[in-house]
């Protein structure tokens, strides 16, 4: 049997999770794994059949996986082959990022057979205002490769069938954690005056290595052009996280906040 995955992860967070998957099925089963991609192209056309197992994972972005997830997977066919979903969000919420994932993937004509929500380290975080930092660490490696255990026992007994996916629910986070978030955002939009913010380069430590244009994801950033194109940027941070410079940085105000109300540890859920 051959389990296909694929994976979006401009940070490596959402990779890695997948990795640790993988691992507790191959652990528990001798199935082959086909791995794509996503992150820096799409997938060309592709049909799967109905004997197939499709894994993939994608970080969330603002309660959501991000649209350029779903362009790059536009080119399949399931053909009732059966399909994980997997999101991976900064520690806040990963709100209706996984129905939104099945949906879409239950639209290319997969059957969706279960869905997982795993934490990995805020693209926004930084050392003075961690949100996650350092996730997906140990633990989350030991719950990933649980969770692909669970996946291999199903397969051998054949009890990977069709879930119902809405089950899956987050893990609440403390009320008045919520409420201060919920406060800073109303004051945010009520202040109209939004800025659009970028990475930003300090040209006098950028040395033109070219590692953050290697990484963008959608080619925001390009050789003779260091700053970003508004057009493209999905704030991934992939371009501030790899700069061996330190020259990239990314200002939000939304950081203070994201940090001060979510360091409560968020575990993973998944469901089969």
């Amino acid at each position: 049997m051959t389990i296909h995955t694929f994976t979006f992860s401009p940070t490596g967070t959402s990779a890695k999770i997948l990795q640790g998957i993988t691992a507790g099925i191959t652990q528990s089963t001798d199935s082959e794994i086909n791995h794509c991609d996503l992150t820096l192209k799409p997938v060309s056309n592709r049909t799967f059949s109905a004997d197939d197992i499709v894994i993939i994972s994608s970080p969330v972005y603002g309660g959501k996986i991000t649209p350029i997830v779903k362009q790059r997977l536009q080119n399949i066919s399931g053909n009732g082959a059966r399909c994980i979903v997997v999101a991976v969000y900064g520690n806040r919420a990963f709100e209706d990022a996984v129905n939104d994932f099945a949906s879409y993937m239950s639209g290319l004509g997969f059957s969706i057979c279960g869905g997982a929500a795993f934490v990995g380290e805020h693209s926004y975080s930084t050392a003075d205002a961690p949100i996650a930092h350092g996730r997906p660490d140990r633990q989350d490696m030991a719950d990933a490769n649980a969770f692909g255990r669970e996946i291999a026992a199903k397969i051998s007994d054949g009890g990977l069938k069709d879930i119902d996916i809405t089950a899956l629910t987050d893990e609440p986070s403390p009320a008045e954690s919520m409420a201060n978030f919920r406060n800073f955002v109303i004051g945010y939009q009520q202040a109209r005056t939004h800025t659009v913010y970028l990475p930003k380069i300090d040209t006098s430590l950028c040395d033109d290595c070219g590692s953050c244009y290697d990484v963008c994801p959608t080619e925001a950033i390009t050789s003779g052009s260091q700053d970003a194109d508004p057009t493209k940027c999905i704030k991934c941070c992939a371009c501030v996280k790899i700069c061996p410079q330190n020259a990239r940085t990314f200002h939000t105000p939304f950081r203070q906040p994201l940090a001060e109300n979510f360091s409560l540890r968020k575990s993973p859920r998944w469901i089969l």
